[in-house]
C-alpha cells in the first residue's frame, strides 16, 4: 500500500502549494535560487488506505537561467529522485503552458522506466477549460512522440481541485503497473493481430511477430519472437506498441519489449 512518488517542476509552478495541500502543512516555499537543496527531503500521508512517501525537490530553473552546469545539477536532482519513486508528478503551470525543458524531463523520467504524469496547476486561471484541456491533449498526441506513455491531469493546487483525482489515477497505474498477462490471452493478441492483417512491410515483407511470452513483472516485460533474420526495425516497434497498449489497455506505463529474431524467417 506504500507509493513512493517525486514531484518535480520549475519555480512558480504550484509545486511548493502542492506539497502544502497533499500534506497538510506549510512547507518553505522553493525559490530561484538553484542548487541551495543538497539533499532529498521525504514526507509521507495517507489517502484512502495508502501511504504515499512524496519527495520533495529544489525547484528546477527556467531555461533562460540555466547554464550548463545547472543543467547538469538539475539532471542529478532528477536522478536522485528517481532512484527512490515510481511515479513523477510533472507540475507545469498552464499559463506558461508546455517547454522544451518540460519535454527533456519527461525524457529522462521515461528512458529510467518511472511512471510519468504531466499535471497542468492553476487551471482556475484559464477561461476556456475545456478548450485548453482539448487542444493541449491534440498537441501531445500530434508532437509528442511518448504520449502513450504519459498521464495527463489539469489541477488547481490552491483551491484543491482534482487532487484526489490524480492519487486515484495514481494507485491505478501503481496497480497496472504489475500486470500479469497469461499466455493465452497474450496468443489471442496474436490472433487478433493477424486478422487485422496491417502489419508494415519492410522490401515488400511484412514483419510479423510470431511467439510473445511475458518476462518479468517488476517493470511488464515481453519477449517478442518476430519472422525476420534482421532487428526489428522502428517502425515495426512503434506500431506493436501502439497495438499493445490499445489491445491490453496499457497507456501511461513503462513497458519494455524484447524482440528476438527468428533462425527461420519463412516460418510464421
Amino acid at each position: 500500500s506504500k507509493i513512493n512518488i517525486g514531484i518535480i517542476g520549475k519555480p512558480n509552478s504550484g509545486k511548493s502549494t502542492l506539497f502544502n495541500t497533499l500534506l497538510g502543512e506549510n512547507i518553505s516555499p522553493v525559490g530561484d535560487e538553484y542548487g541551495l537543496t543538497k539533499t532529498l527531503y521525504k514526507n509521507k500521508f495517507n489517502h484512502k488506505d495508502h501511504e504515499f512517501i512524496i519527495f520533495d525537490t529544489p525547484g528546477l530553473r527556467r531555461k533562460s537561467r540555466i547554464s550548463e552546469k545547472d543543467e547538469l545539477i538539475r539532471n542529478l536532482e532528477v536522478i536522485k529522485i528517481l532512484k527512490n519513486v515510481e511515479i513523477i508528478l510533472l507540475l507545469i503551470d498552464s499559463l506558461e503552458g508546455i517547454t522544451k525543458q518540460d519535454f527533456r524531463l519527461a525524457d529522462l523520467v521515461i528512458n529510467k522506466n518511472k511512471i510519468i504524469f504531466f499535471i497542468f496547476n492553476k487551471i482556475d486561471t484559464i477561461d476556456d477549460k475545456r478548450k485548453f484541456r482539448t487542444q493541449l491533449k491534440k498537441f501531445l498526441k500530434n508532437n509528442y512522440s511518448k504520449h502513450n506513455l504519459i498521464n495527463i491531469d489539469f489541477i488547481s493546487a490552491k483551491n484543491k481541485f482534482r487532487i484526489d483525482n490524480v492519487l486515484s489515477e495514481v494507485v491505478l497505474k501503481k496497480k497496472l503497473l504489475s500486470i500479469k498477462i497469461p499466455k493465452h490471452k497474450l496468443n489471442k493478441y496474436l490472433d487478433y493481430l493477424n486478422k487485422k492483417d496491417t502489419f508494415p512491410k519492410i522490401k515488400k515483407r511484412e514483419i510479423r511477430p510470431k511467439y510473445i511470452v511475458q518476462t518479468n513483472h517488476k517493470i511488464p516485460t515481453f519477449k517478442i519472437f518476430i519472422n525476420t533474420q534482421t532487428k526489428a526495425p522502428q517502425i515495426f516497434e512503434r506500431y506493436f506498441d501502439n497495438a499493445f497498449r490499445s489491445y491490453f489497455k496499457l497507456n501511461g506505463i513503462p513497458l519494455i519489449y524484447d524482440f528476438q529474431k527468428s533462425k527461420n524467417p519463412y516460418i510464421r
